[in-house]
């Protein structure tokens, strides 16, 4: 088949700039979801040093997993796929086994990128590690869409600021380096990085630059995550989400698109000790529901960002 012809891959990355989000809760209702409707997804754990995307999934059964991929005991991604008890879903088990594994060396890195990207299966969902580290940062933003969750918490929000304008940056600098635009690799380096609050006069600055720096906003611009709000208990919760897409839109010149908000359960702790599914054991609860809604909105959705991976030097 033509290349251009081939059907291309739908990666979505699941991802929180903290822990306790329920970023892993809501991978695997996506997962359940997307395989009932397709019937050819792969999970895959990415929190490496902490998974628990198997638990939230009810998998018991243990082969090998992610670690054993990027140690070079098996050769292939796709080896390390195993079966679930979810029809069309095979699970990628993240590793808890070696610490160094949550800092990937950069060939490790492209290296696991290309295979994620040469799966046999039409649907990818990476559920992401916590944190802003580079390794996350590179398959939040290949991902069509990087969808990234908030709890109606200070501290969850003020880390999404975080992870979202880290990913602004870590863009801008892919395609600085791939043009070779030394002078603005070396000022994002000083003056973005090292400044949390840099990035917006950055931005500004590169709008009336020349137009290969401008390439830089254009690169930003492509770049469209989506949002969910996790667990609301107040009206006030369910406001969340549109304010926080105005204020990253203003400062990080980021389109984000607010999917859903998901009403907290106390019944999902109870489904986790159950190692059930909460969207099979509640299917008809307004948390369940809001996740199958956001399942259907991207399933509808068309992927719109450009794969910013080809900037990263992965074929």
């Amino acid at each position: 088949m033509n290349q251009e012809l081939k059907p291309q891959k739908t990666i979505w990355a699941v991802g929180g700039g903290k822990g306790g989000t329920g970023k892993s809760f809501l991978s695997a209702g996506l997962a359940i979801a997307w395989a009932a409707r397709t019937g050819d997804v792969i999970a895959i754990d990415a929190d490496l040093g902490g998974p628990n995307l198997h638990t939230l999934l009810g998998t018991r059964e243990r082969g090998h997993d992610l670690g054993d991929f990027i140690t070079n005991k098996v050769p292939r991604l796709e080896d390390v796929a195993e079966a679930t008890p979810h029809a069309g879903l095979r699970l990628i088990r993240g590793s808890d086994s070696a610490l160094f594994l949550a800092n990937l060396s950069h060939a490790k890195k492209l290296k696991l990128i290309r295979q994620i990207k040469g799966l046999s299966a039409a649907g990818v969902i990476i559920d992401l590690g916590t944190g802003s580290a580079y390794n996350t940062l590179d398959l939040f933003v290949i991902a069509r869409p990087g969808i990234l969750v908030v709890t109606p918490e200070l501290t969850s929000v003020e880390n999404a600021y975080f992870f979202l304008r880290s990913c602004a940056g870590r863009i801008l600098k892919l395609y600085a380096q791939h043009f070779k635009m030394d002078e603005l690799v070396r000022r994002l380096t000083q003056e973005v990085e090292a400044d949390a609050t840099a990035l917006r006069d950055f931005l500004r600055r590169l709008g009336t630059a020349g137009p290969e720096a401008r390439v830089l906003l254009t690169a930003l611009g492509n770049f469209r995550p989506r949002l969910i709000v996790n667990k609301a208990r107040t009206q006030k919760d369910f406001l969340l989400g549109r304010l926080i897409a105005d204020v990253v839109r203003r400062f990080f010149f980021i389109e984000l698109e607010v999917l859903e908000t998901i009403p907290y359960d106390v019944r999902v702790h109870l489904s986790l000790q159950r190692r059930v599914p909460f969207c099979l054991e509640y299917p008809d609860s307004p948390a369940a529901v809001a996740v199958a809604a956001v399942a259907e909105k991207l399933l509808a959705a068309s992927p719109a960002a450009r794969d910013l991976s080809t900037v990263a030097g992965v074929s």
